[in-house]
């Protein structure tokens, strides 16, 4: 696997409150009253705003964060309209495109979490590589793009007649 990018670990609902409080404050918030405001630790809001800056929600300019016109309509949207964004924004990020392109490939289209993390190891460090299958399993299934099965700990498309 080439040219991906770890992706940091959040919450769908965390992400979704920091664009809907965005949203609430007209779309441009200066980054150091967030934390305050919505009582989120540092290093949980670099995580959020680094996710939402690579899926196309947010912009971060000296000191403020905007809400992009993206993310004005994810939170505008209902619930399968946020979902359906979600999903063609993953759709773009080189790590989703790799693991879905595996995934088709892999025999019923699932693979083993266990040799997912294998795979993505081999491009990051290995808290890295855990991290992303996390925010993948996490992003993937509200998107309903990926599904995960916990039991037997496999990783497999949802919805493939729709990818």
């Amino acid at each position: 696997m080439d040219d991906i990018s770890p992706l940091p670990y959040v919450e769908v609902g965390k992400l979704i409150g920091l664009l809907v409080y965005l949203e609430d404050s007209d779309g441009k918030v200066d980054i150091y009253m967030i934390p305050e405001d919505i009582e989120i630790e540092a290093d949980e809001l670099i995580s959020l705003l680094r996710l939402a800056q690579m899926l196309g929600f947010v912009e971060v300019s000296e000191g403020d964060v905007f809400l992009t016109d993206l993310g004005h309509e994810l939170v505008d949207g209902d619930e399968n309209k946020r979902k359906l964004i979600f999903k063609e924004s993953l759709k773009k990020l080189p790590i989703f495109k790799k693991v879905i392109n595996i995934l088709i490939k892999a025999t019923e289209n699932s693979i083993d979490r266990d040799d997912l993390l294998e795979l993505l190891q081999e491009e990051m460090s290995e808290q890295e590589a855990e991290e992303t299958l996390k925010s993948i399993i996490e992003l993937g299934r509200y998107a309903e793009l990926i599904g995960y099965n916990p039991e037997d700990k496999e990783v497999y498309l949802d919805k493939l007649e729709e990818i």
